[in-house]
């Protein structure tokens, strides 16, 4: 990958942040570029109508990459011939390019590659009659922290500015020999522990969907990418909601599986190599459909990647699912932090509509989300933080506000006895959610996805309701399901708080700014038990959203 001190003694990081930002803006043909004068106002809330009028798009390329289609239906035209891989390709590009001067969610852009490639598979399938896998022509976007060779994989470090991978992880490969199309790498931030997508590199990416507020993060540019339709699916990871808190933010769909499941070896670490929190990572799609989430996992285990990932657990979803049922659904409707008005709709509705439909509710008591997120903060800086600090002095470039504001950056380094107290800890956690799930006899759990939807930039600073199951090891989906509307969700005027961190956490919201914000549902499944979480979220989600 070369040496990382290497870019970063020869040029500041201001000249290090200009220079990349000239190679990515010379990635984008100059007739996908927008005029100064042709951006929106600055106050505009809603960009992504904004592709809709840019004339950069044809009609035919604004179809293609409109919510007509999903990845699992896209890849099916292409497969019939009523799309060749050349049109969806650049259709996808330009509507990339867009999203990308609009919102700032991409990092390396691979338009000219993706194009070339998507000519490759038309001339396979011109000759053959037939498709090299089940995403042939299907355009993706990657989170940063995954190699592509020729790219660089900084994760937003300044000391890792050019410096070419020269190889790409396994995961991208597995897809691309699928027939996927990979046409960038998405925003991340400084350090990937904080829920917001900023760094010097790159800078913040917007949320598409109301651009006041954040699009969460780690997985922030994928999250924002697939909002705007910039893909056709993408893949983030996740260690404590960096799946699921950008699917939230931007009103997509994203999973986030047990760990064995998905492989993740070779990927490009943020951290030490080698590190052992107790709480590993995982990676997952973020897409438009139950059934796409489904797809990609599908794809990537007949691949069998037990073969070459050790990590990856075999015969784990290769079973025959049980026979279609109802599942039983346990509900929290809060832990910790009291989730603002329109999250606490949302539950309320959810289960309104899940009980109509012959459903059993019951209700999830679940350990205290607020000591399982004291747990996993000192999990996460066993080594206080000495890596990114290490990479930040490299090249002399500052701490972003958001890494400062969430807290984990000022944690002192844990010695090894007291990292083995706090997996103890950890395991008692473990051990007192699986007791509860047991004494419920429930098949799923409903639950927020945080206690609030997005918020300003740099104010999601709670992961409570999602680094749970991270702690546990549960998989997880995330559904969108309404929106925040002032004259259904008001101020809690009568609002009595359990704790200062309460009342901090209510006094954030406010009706009109977050007017329009995507509030989204999460669903738990038992540990390992992703294929069944697959197949019982897809029904639930048909109850929710009225999908087919």
């Amino acid at each position: 990958m070369g040496d990382s001190n290497e870019s970063a003694t020869k040029k500041s990081w201001k000249e290090l942040q200009a220079a990349k930002k000239a190679e990515q803006d010379s990635r984008i043909p100059a007739e996908w570029k927008l005029k100064k004068e042709d951006f929106p106002p600055e106050d505009t809330v809603d960009l992504r109508s904004f592709v809709n009028t840019c004339q950069i798009l044809s009609p035919a390329e604004l179809a293609i990459t409109s919510d007509g289609y999903d990845a699992t239906s896209l890849a099916a035209a292409i497969a019939e011939g009523k799309f060749t891989a050349l049109e969806v390709v650049t259709a996808f590009c330009k509507r990339a390019a867009i999203g990308h001067q609009l919102c700032n969610m991409l990092t390396e852009i691979m338009f000219a590659d993706a194009i070339e490639r998507a000519k490759e598979l038309d001339n396979i399938y011109k000759s053959t009659g037939k498709v090299v896998g089940p995403l042939h022509g299907v355009p993706m976007t990657f989170k940063e922290c995954f190699h592509f060779k020729g790219y660089d994989s900084t994760n937003g470090y300044m000391s890792r500015v050019f410096q070419p991978a020269d190889r790409t992880s396994p995961l991208p490969e597995l897809l691309q020999a699928a027939g996927a199309v990979i046409i960038s790498k998405t925003n991340v931030p400084q350090t990937m522990l904080v829920a917001e997508s900023d760094n010097n590199v790159f800078g913040r990416t917007k949320n598409p969907v109301n651009s006041r507020l954040t699009s969460g993060g780690s997985s922030g540019g994928e999250g924002a990418s697939q909002a705007f339709r910039c893909s056709a699916l993408g893949v983030g990871t996740d260690v404590g909601g960096s799946i699921r808190i950008p699917s939230a933010c931007n009103g997509v769909y994203g999973y986030k599986p047990s760990f064995g499941i998905i492989p993740m070896i070779g990927y490009s670490y943020s951290g030490w190599t080698g590190s052992n929190t107790g709480i590993p990572a995982v990676t997952g799609p973020l897409g438009h459909s139950v059934r796409d989430l489904d797809l990609f996992a599908r794809i990537v285990r007949n691949a069998q990647p037990w073969k070459f990932d050790p990590a990856v657990i075999p015969n784990i979803m290769e079973f025959v699912p049980e026979a279609p049922r109802k599942p039983v659904v346990g509900v929290i409707y809060a832990s910790g932090l009291t989730p603002h008005p329109p999250v606490r709709r949302a539950i309320r509705e959810a289960v309104s509509k899940l009980a109509a439909a012959g459903f059993e509710i019951r209700d999830f008591n679940p350990p205290d989300f607020i000591g399982i997120r004291n747990i996993s903060e000192q999990l996460f800086t066993l080594d206080g933080l000495s890596y990114p600090k290490q990479e930040l002095a490299k090249s002399g470039e500052p701490v972003v506000p958001s890494v400062k504001k969430i807290g984990f950056w000022d944690i002192p380094p844990k010695t090894q006895e007291e990292a083995w107290q706090w997996n103890t800890k950890k395991g008692q956690v473990q051990k007192d959610m699986l007791d509860e799930w047991q004494r419920v006899g429930c098949d799923v759990v409903l639950a927020p996805v945080g206690p609030h939807t997005a918020v300003l930039p740099g104010d999601w600073t709670s992961d409570i309701y999602t680094v749970a199951w991270n702690v546990c090891d549960y998989p997880a989906i995330v559904i969108p399901f309404t929106h925040v509307d002032p004259a259904l969700d008001p101020v809690d005027a009568g609002f009595k708080p359990m704790h200062t961190a309460d009342q901090k956490n209510q006094d954030m919201y406010d009706p009109e700014l977050f007017k329009g914000a995507p509030v989204a549902l999460q669903i738990v499944g038992p540990r390992l038990g992703d294929k069944q979480l697959l197949k019982d979220v897809e029904l639930l989600d048909s109850v929710l959203n009225g999908a087919s």
